[in-house]
């Protein structure tokens, strides 16, 4: 069963001044609160109403005087709590004596505020700011569901590959430096790079992999080679050009 109320506030009508400003600051704050007065319907049994008032809310704040010792709804109530094991919190307002095991947990501030404080940490964010939570934790796992499905549905697609390669002079065996190669498919361009100072060269390429490719080398004062060239080819793959005549 979900609770309605966030505290049941037992106390003794002969106290009910003393009660309604911790009842008000308990409001104020955001939090249910069952006060028999405004909470049950006269016609309506009251101890059943009460029974089920007390099963209802989170904890008990004992309201304790002189006047709810001796007050058979009071200890009615005080005995339900304990048979629901819903947490009981004595706020004393005079010195009478508590009921056994209950002293030791006592507030007795006579400042409603302070009473109120005291029990925030017992009872947690109220209802409205757990409402706000749940649903922010709800449309975070909506979202990252979102994303999770939306991956699944869409794979990112599978990284590039690399082939290196080296340039040099056919009959020098030196490096050449700025010599274009060209990656063709279908004698478009799909790829190139430029030789660096070692004559070195790299070429990313997208998926899928192709048992081979189709590489063009061109520089200026060299004839231009075209081969196709396996892509187990041990690299980097080596590529000399002849100078022009």
């Amino acid at each position: 069963m979900f609770a309605r109320y966030d505290i049941f506030l037992s106390y003794s009508r002969a106290d009910s001044d003393r009660v309604a400003p911790l009842r008000d600051e308990l409001r104020r704050l955001g939090y249910r609160v069952f006060f028999d007065v405004q909470s049950i319907d006269p016609t309506s049994p009251w101890k059943e109403r009460l029974r089920q008032a007390i099963r209802g809310s989170r904890i008990m704040v004992l309201c304790w005087s002189e006047p709810a010792s001796k007050s058979d709804y009071i200890n009615f109530e005080y005995m339900q709590a304990e048979a629901l094991s819903k947490p009981i919190c004595p706020w004393q307002l005079d010195k009478t004596e508590l009921p056994p095991m209950l002293d030791a947990q006592a507030i007795s501030s006579p400042s409603a505020a302070e009473v109120a404080a005291r029990l925030k940490p017992i009872l947690g964010w109220p209802p409205a700011r757990r409402r706000n939570a749940w649903w922010a934790v709800a449309i975070v796992a909506a979202a990252l569901l979102a994303v999770a499905a939306w991956r699944i549905l869409h794979p990112p697609p599978p990284p590039p590959w690399d082939f290196q390669g080296e340039v040099t002079d056919r009959v020098t065996g030196m490096p050449i430096a700025a010599a274009e190669v060209d990656v063709l498919r279908e004698n478009n361009v799909q790829a190139y790079s430029v030789t660096d100072a070692r004559g070195r060269f790299d070429l990313r390429l997208p998926q899928p992999k192709t048992e081979a490719i189709d590489l063009r080398f061109r520089k200026d004062g060299y004839e231009a080679d075209r081969k196709f060239v396996s892509t187990d080819t041990p690299q980097p793959f080596p590529e000399d050009l002849a100078k022009l005549p």
